[in-house]
């Protein structure tokens, strides 16, 4: 008589989905946004000020943002903010690619600001906790890692901006926001009892 394997607990899947999320969206924006700044600077001769003054308006719009995500992912669920939030930040990082001036360029970053909103880690962390009460602290544990390991894209992005120019590597960055951020967006389910779990 064959032994049933029990199945994987459904909430693991979402904090797998959540890790690599916050990963990618801290690796891509955050961290990796600094490799694009020589590049811009020397391209259109605008002053450190003026390109790092768009991660600062990044900075202060999803802090802004922020309280207005919590009261959405509530009224909303996660997945569709981070379905909306991994779109924003892949279709803003591909218009950065096409900057032509200063203003595109920081409405390119605000579109980018606001995707983040969308995929914050108050976003993630609200998805996984709604899944677990007992290994709770393992849970949020592991998605809190995902910002830890984002630094691994750094390399990643100074290796397509010296290969490629750094156009191109933002336009394979936002893309790979799309391809690996979609999918896992639609993984996240809102609350177990929802699906069948107590």
């Amino acid at each position: 008589m064959k032994q049933k394997h029990p199945r994987v607990f459904y909430g693991w899947w979402i904090v797998g989905a959540a890790f690599f999320i916050a990963l990618y969206t801290a690796g891509a924006v955050s961290y990796g946004f600094t490799t694009i700044f020589e590049p811009i600077v020397e391209e259109f001769s605008w002053s450190y000020m003026q390109v790092s003054l768009a991660a600062s308006i990044r900075g202060l719009e999803t802090g802004l943002l922020a309280p207005v995500a919590g009261l959405l992912v509530d009224r909303l669920g996660p997945r569709r903010l981070l379905f909306a939030g991994v779109t924003l930040v892949g279709m803003g990082m591909m218009l950065v690619s096409q900057t032509t001036s200063l203003a595109m360029f920081y409405g390119a970053m605000a579109l980018v600001a606001i995707g983040v909103s969308g995929c914050s880690s108050t976003i993630v962390m609200a998805a996984v906790a709604n899944w677990f009460r007992k290994r709770i602290g393992l849970a949020i544990a592991i998605v809190a890692s995902g910002h830890g390991f984002s630094g691994l894209l750094v390399p990643v992005m100074v290796t397509l901006v010296d290969r490629y120019e750094w156009r191109t590597a933002v336009v394979v960055i936002g893309a790979g926001m799309l391809v690996l951020g979609i999918p896992l967006s639609l993984l996240v389910r809102h609350r177990p009892e929802q699906y069948g779990y107590q």
